[in-house]
């Protein structure tokens, strides 16, 4: 799907425009707010590009969600029993002890509960059937090489986009074994950039890194965080020389670490979400109105 996205013929002189959500775990419910923007300001995207949390949130957009009914999913998606489902094997697999089992198709957490709840949001929709074009984010898993779905079962996509082995197991697609699109491209802006989209606005999510991890899930979030900021920053620059018009970047930052299943944090998420959305409005309606 590198083909131009095109806007309805009758409005020529409007310029096509992609919102690109990057990965960040349940960070990335603070795109409720941009979507709460676009819907005021009336701006209707052409391409919705998603990776890791952010397929989530692309997904339901794409689907017809209001801000407010994400709102409203939020308890389902963060519930700690998601990710208490241990593969046992799997960890006694890692130090080689009798009866475990460790290779590449397993993961630490058994994908059941997630793959239960996206298949309960998604059914047997397809990503090629979404009202509104959209690419979800993905990591080969042998070759590293970061590409977008844009056809198939939108459930497996948003599985695999977030699929952060070696926590979950990878999913198999069109015999690729498929991981979390945020090893290879946390914030896919270059999707857009590639299908001459005119203006592109790319939420991306940044974690202040100054705090001593103190758990597993402690460090292995900060190790995510920090070779997605580096890998986020070197993408937007490159993003930036290539493109012709307009790239607005709506960069969330937070100033402290936020758990997969944390809900008490939830108020934090949103309210930075609306923060950074904020002091980005008026550069958005102003890209879109100087278009020429």
């Amino acid at each position: 799907m590198n083909d131009v996205i095109k806007t309805d013929p009758s409005d020529e002189r409007r310029p096509t425009v992609a919102v690109v959500t990057g990965s960040g775990g349940i960070k990335t419910f603070a795109a409720v707010a941009l979507y709460e923007f676009l819907d005021e300001a009336g701006i209707k995207p052409d391409l919705l590009i998603g990776c890791s949390g952010g397929a989530i949130m692309a997904s339901l957009r794409s689907l017809g969600y209001s801000p407010l009914q994400m709102r409203e999913l939020i308890p389902q998606l963060l519930s700690r029993e998601l990710f208490s489902k241990i593969d046992y094997r799997v960890l006694l697999g890692i130090p080689r002890l009798p009866f475990g089992r460790f290779d590449f198709s397993c993961g630490i957490i058994k994908p059941d509960a997630i793959r239960s709840i996206h298949n309960r949001l998604f059914g047997e929709t397809r990503i090629e059937d979404l009202p509104t074009p959209t690419l979800l984010q993905v990591t080969d898993f042998h070759t590293g090489e970061s590409f977008a779905l844009d056809r198939g079962l939108l459930a497996d996509a948003v599985y695999a986009s977030g699929a952060s082995y070696p926590a979950l197991p990878p999913l198999q697609i069109d015999g690729r074994w498929l991981v979390d699109g945020g090893f290879a491209s946390p914030c896919p802006i270059l999707e857009a950039v590639k299908r001459n989209i005119d203006v592109i606005i790319a939420l991306s999510i940044e974690t202040r890194l100054d705090t001593e991890p103190k758990s597993y899930f402690d460090m292995f979030n900060y190790g995510q965080s920090m070779c997605a900021n580096v890998l986020m920053q070197s993408q937007m620059t490159t993003a930036i020389n290539l493109h012709h018009y307009e790239i607005i970047r709506v960069n969330v930052r937070f100033t402290r670490p936020v758990e997969f299943w944390d809900i008490e944090a939830v108020p934090y998420v949103l309210e930075t979400g609306r923060q950074a959305v904020e002091a980005k409005k008026e550069e958005i309606i102003s890209a879109l109105e100087n278009f020429a």
